[in-house]
C-alpha cells in the first residue's frame, strides 16, 4: 500500500475533522488549499459513527451519519450537502439503528452505502493527500448522492451523483467510479476550468484511482490500476490499448473518443505511479519508446497531478500537462531529482516529448 505523502504534519497525522481550526497548507512556497477549515470527527451523539455492509468493498466499512431525534439520516455533519438520496422515495436513506445495507448489489440501501462511503473516502483523500478542502476546495463536497435511478453508469444530475445501474442491475458506486467524478469537480474548480483535447477522462479517472488506493482495502475493492472493475467494464491504465484506449500519443489523439484519447494520460499515470515492472503484484505496463520506469507510488502520482493543475489553462493538452507537471514536480521536491526524472520519463514512454518551457533541473 502506498504511504500518504506529508502535507502539513497536523493534516498528514488525523484523519478529516480529527483536529479543529485553520491551516494554510503550503507545499514549497506554493498555497495549494487556501485556509482549510477541519471540524471535529469525534463521534457524539449527534455525529454517529455507524457500519455499512456494500457489494463492492471490504465489509463492513465506517460511515458517518447524522441522528436526527431517533432516527439515523446518511447525512455526513461534517461536509454539508453530503448525504445519499433514495431515487425511489426521494428522501435520504434513513433509519431506526447505524447499521446499513446487506451486500446485495441490486438493494438501494446497499447501492448508498457503497457510494456513500466512497464519497466520504474521497473528501478525506483531498485533505491528507492533496492540502484541499474537500472535491469544492472550500469545505464542501460538492455533489450529493442519488441511488435508485433507472439509468446505466452514473453521472452528475441536478447537482447530485446519479448512481446508476449496470446491466446486470447493480448499483455501481464504487470507490473509483464515485472517485471519478468528484475528480471532475477538482478539473473544472481548478485555473483553466475542465481539461479538453483528449485529457479529461485521463484527470477523472486518476483521481477515481487515487480513491481506491487511499481507501487501501485488503479486500473488496483491492487497490489497482483498473477503473470501474468491480460493477462494470474495466479501463486498463497500465495497457489502455487492451481495453480499447490508447497506449502512445500521436497527433489523431485531441480528436479521438474521449476514452480511448484518455488511454494516453492513464498510461502516463500508471507508469508514473507504479512504473513499467512493478514489483508489488500489479501487471506490467509497456513503454512505447522501450525504456523502463520507475513509478514513485499512487499518493506521490497524484499529488504531482494536482499541484501542476494549479497551473492549467484553458485547453489543456498532454504537451501542456507534460509541462505542468515537470513545474510541480520540480516545486514539490526542490533539489531531489527522482520525482522529476519519473514525471519526465514517463511522459517521454507514452510519445509525449520534451517542450519548450519546460523547467530543467541540475539533474537533467
Amino acid at each position: 500500500m502506498p504511504q500518504a505523502i506529508p502535507v502539513d504534519p497536523g493534516v498528514e497525522a488525523a484523519n478529516l475533522g480529527d483536529i479543529v481550526g485553520k491551516r494554510t497548507i503550503r507545499t514549497c512556497g506554493l498555497v495549494i488549499g487556501a485556509v482549510v477549515s477541519l471540524l471535529a470527527a469525534t463521534p457524539s451523539a449527534a455525529q454517529p459513527s455507524g457500519t455499512g455492509t456494500g457489494a463492492w468493498n471490504q465489509n463492513p466499512v465506517p460511515v458517518v451519519t447524522t441522528l436526527s431525534g431517533s432516527t439515523y439520516v446518511m447525512r455526513d455533519p461534517r461536509w454539508i450537502g453530503l448525504d445519499c438520496v433514495d431515487a425511489v422515495t426521494g428522501t435520504v436513506f434513513s433509519g431506526p439503528d447505524d447499521v446499513w445495507g446487506n451486500g446485495d448489489p441490486t438493494d438501494r440501501e446497499t447501492g448508498c452505502v457503497d457510494a456513500y462511503y466512497a464519497a466520504q473516502n474521497f473528501q478525506r483523500m483531498t485533505v491528507r493527500w492533496l492540502g484541499r478542502n474537500g472535491a469544492e476546495g472550500n469545505g464542501r463536497p460538492g455533489f450529493g448522492l442519488r441511488v435508485g435511478d433507472s439509468r446505466l453508469g452514473l453521472g452528475v444530475v441536478a447537482g447530485r451523483i446519479s448512481v446508476g445501474r449496470n446491466p446486470a442491475g447493480q448499483w455501481v458506486g464504487s470507490l473509483d467510479l464515485i472517485g471519478r467524478e468528484y475528480g471532475r469537480l477538482i478539473d473544472q474548480t481548478t485555473p483553466g476550468g475542465l481539461s479538453r483535447n483528449g485529457t479529461g477522462e485521463f484527470i477523472a479517472d486518476a483521481f477515481g484511482t487515487a480513491n481506491e488506493w487511499f481507501a487501501g482495502q485488503t479486500a473488496g475493492d483491492v487497490p489497482d490500476l483498473l477503473v470501474g472493475e468491480r460493477p462494470s467494464t474495466p479501463r486498463d491504465m497500465s495497457n489502455p490499448a487492451a481495453t480499447g484506449g490508447i497506449n502512445c500519443y500521436t497527433s489523431a489523439v485531441p480528436t479521438a473518443e474521449v476514452y480511448s484519447a484518455a488511454g494516453v494520460g492513464n498510461h502516463w499515470f500508471a507508469l508514473l505511479a507504479a512504473g513499467s515492472r512493478p514489483t508489488n503484484g500489479l501487471p506490467p505496463s509497456p513503454t512505447c519508446d522501450g525504456t523502463t520506469v520507475t513509478g514513485i507510488g499512487v499518493d506521490r502520482a497524484i499529488r504531482v497531478l494536482y499541484t501542476a493543475m494549479q497551473f492549467k489553462v484553458s485547453g489543456m493538452t498532454y504537451q501542456k500537462y507534460r509541462i505542468a507537471t515537470l513545474k510541480a514536480a520540480q516545486l514539490l521536491t526542490p533539489g531531489n531529482c527522482t520525482d522529476y526524472n519519473a514525471v519526465k520519463a514517463a511522459w517521454n514512454a507514452v510519445n509525449v516529448p520534451a517542450q519548450v518551457g519546460e523547467p530543467t533541473v541540475a539533474c537533467d
